[in-house]
């Protein structure tokens, strides 16, 4: 239903031909995602109706939190019964497990494993076994080891609160079992998700780049503005759009939970390199500009630029859209 690279295409095709006749690029723009909008309502009631009939029952353990929450408003929405146990509910994690066609563990990283392990032998063998954790491969192997269900790690690559699943991209890692699986990748899909399958070894080298060293540089912004003791009114006086673009993400890193942050940067069994690298990376900038060094930073710029050569034009076309956007709302 969602084709991410294709709905880019069409935008930029009807962009330039908007160009070309005088009109507005943006206005155009609007109308297209209206109606591609519109495409993907109409085909996520077709899909559903057509594909997910058959009745289920699913349960969340850690139901309470924000993202098992979410799941149960997805999967309600969806039309099936949702069962929710956490530490305060009357239904144990255990029960929940045994009654349930698909188990869905949505608890704090640090916890998981060993939530993993109490419910893993009441999951039925035809039953689905799944977490919702940002790491893939010690959950996987529990579940695995604890039961004899079908198994698929799965790992919502966005917030609890970004209100609908569509458009957001959910990587899944299938690891025993083929039915369960297909249902939750048809499923998924057919509401507009761009499912990403992968191993789990796989995602955790990607998380160590995609989360590891971009919250750790985030992280290092952070303090280093902290021990500047800058006042951060005063710099958004002067700022730059791109300067408030980034301050913005660095603010919104720091309203979340720390301990959080913390299991995913420090259980990430790949967290290592990608640190080492970016503090390489960042002494031997530093070396250059303290020696006053111009024609080699220079030669390290464009060598760094060569290598995003693919994705410059897309990142200058996207930065520029979400700027301008910022710089209407302020």
């Amino acid at each position: 239903m969602f084709h991410r690279s294709r709905e880019q295409e069409i935008i930029q095709r009807e962009r330039t031909r908007a160009e070309d006749l005088g009109a507005n690029p943006d206005f155009i723009e609007n109308i297209f995602r209206a109606v591609f909008g519109e495409s993907h309502r109409i085909q996520s009631e077709i899909l559903l109706t057509a594909s997910h009939r058959e009745p289920k029952t699913i349960a969340i353990i850690g139901g309470a939190g924000a993202m098992g929450g979410f799941f149960q408003s997805f999967f309600e929405s969806c039309g099936y019964s949702v069962l929710i146990a956490d530490q305060e509910t009357p239904l144990t994690p255990a029960r929940a497990a045994a009654l349930a066609d698909v188990v869905i563990v949505s608890v704090p990283i640090e916890a998981t494993a060993e939530v993993i392990q109490k419910i893993g032998p009441h999951v039925r063998p035809d039953a689905l076994l799944m977490d919702l954790t940002s790491l893939k491969e010690e959950p996987i192997d529990a579940m695995l080891r604890s039961s004899r269900a079908q198994v698929v790690g799965a790992h919502p690559m966005f917030a609890p609160n970004v209100g609908a699943i569509h458009h957001q991209v959910v990587v899944l890692c299938p690891a025993r079992g083929e039915t369960r699986f297909r249902w939750l990748q048809s499923l998924l899909e057919s509401q507009g998700a761009e499912v990403v399958i992968t191993t789990p070894s796989e995602h955790d080298r990607m998380m160590a780049i995609i989360q590891v060293m971009r919250h750790f540089a985030t992280l290092v912004f952070g303090r280093a503005l902290s021990k500047i003791g800058v006042n951060i009114e005063d710099t958004l006086r002067f700022t730059s759009p791109v300067y408030r673009l980034e301050l913005m993400m660095v603010g919104r890193l720091f309203s979340q939970e720390p301990s959080l942050y913390g299991e995913i940067i420090m259980r990430n069994p790949c967290q290592r390199e990608s640190i080492e690298q970016l503090v390489e990376s960042a002494t031997h900038l530093s070396k250059l500009i303290a020696d006053g060094d111009r024609d080699a930073f220079v030669q390290e710029f464009q060598d760094i630029s060569r290598y995003f050569d693919d994705f410059k034009d897309q990142s200058m076309a996207e930065s520029t859209y979400l700027i301008q956007r910022m710089v209407e709302r302020m």
